[in-house]
């Protein structure tokens, strides 16, 4: 077990906010010369103007000037509504963290499996990122989930890197596409596993709504793949987190 990071408290400034999807933001905090130590996948609180201190995943890796969050508007959200119609560049957002023990594991030289649902492709964006830059020579196995086509993003993005990088696969699906369409449909775990026939050597990592991650555990241990290669972080909703005792 990698060394834990200390907690870390900053203030930063917003530098961006813009649309990635149907309902969800990006939002570019900037450092300002300051550091944030954090491992590729974890995550961090949020505290926007007034709004109580929410979770969400860093999208961008370690060692840029800024950090990336994919934010979308959730039942119940009161900090993803602010998100979507308040949140402005210059507002000032209090940071703490990091938490999480999602991250991307540098050590393992092997095949990587990512799987994700919804904005949960935010982490698995930073451990890419990250592992590609350090010249990881493994395969890695993006599966990224929607409900529907307004809902994806980050395609082109991955396009380019794919380009780059011949040992990384994209595969997107849909769950509920509301026409026809060419892509792959399911749930997201299950186009997984119709691809895999054998998942040795993999680590493999998840993030997204509880269910999926659920669902994709038990898949990859009925699987053979051992609980300790699997990492991940499942996302509750502020609802989910009241009904569950965890708001």
């Amino acid at each position: 077990m990698a060394e834990s990071i200390p907690e870390q408290k900053l203030t930063c400034p917003v530098l961006i906010v813009e649309p990635l999807a149907r309902a969800t933001r990006r939002v570019r905090l900037d450092l300002a010369g300051l550091t944030f130590d954090f491992r590729p996948g974890q995550y961090a609180s949020l505290g926007f103007p007034e709004q109580a201190p929410r979770d969400f995943s860093i999208a961008s890796p370690p060692g840029q000037p800024h950090l990336d969050f994919h934010i979308r508007q959730v039942e119940g959200g009161t900090a993803s509504a602010f998100v979507q119609r308040e949140l402005r560049p210059g507002d000032i957002v209090t940071l703490t963290g990091p938490y999480g023990d999602c991250y991307w594991r540098r050590a393992h030289t092997g095949p990587m499996l990512c799987i994700a649902g919804g904005t949960g492709l935010a982490p698995m964006a930073a451990m890419v990122e990250a592992a590609l830059a350090s010249g990881h020579q493994g395969d890695i196995h993006v599966y990224a989930g929607f409900q529907d086509e307004p809902d994806l993003y980050y395609e082109k993005r991955f396009t380019t890197l794919r380009g780059m990088h011949p040992n990384l696969s994209v595969v997107y699906a849909l769950s509920s596409p509301s026409g026809m369409t060419t892509r792959r449909t399911g749930f997201i775990h299950q186009v997984a596993a119709a691809d895999f026939a054998d998942f040795t050597g993999c680590k493999a990592y998840l993030a997204g709504a509880p269910p999926m991650v659920e669902a994709a555990t038990a898949m990859l241990v009925a699987r053979g793949v051992p609980r300790g290669d699997i990492h991940a972080d499942a996302y509750f909703s502020k609802a989910e987190r009241q009904r569950l005792g965890l708001a």
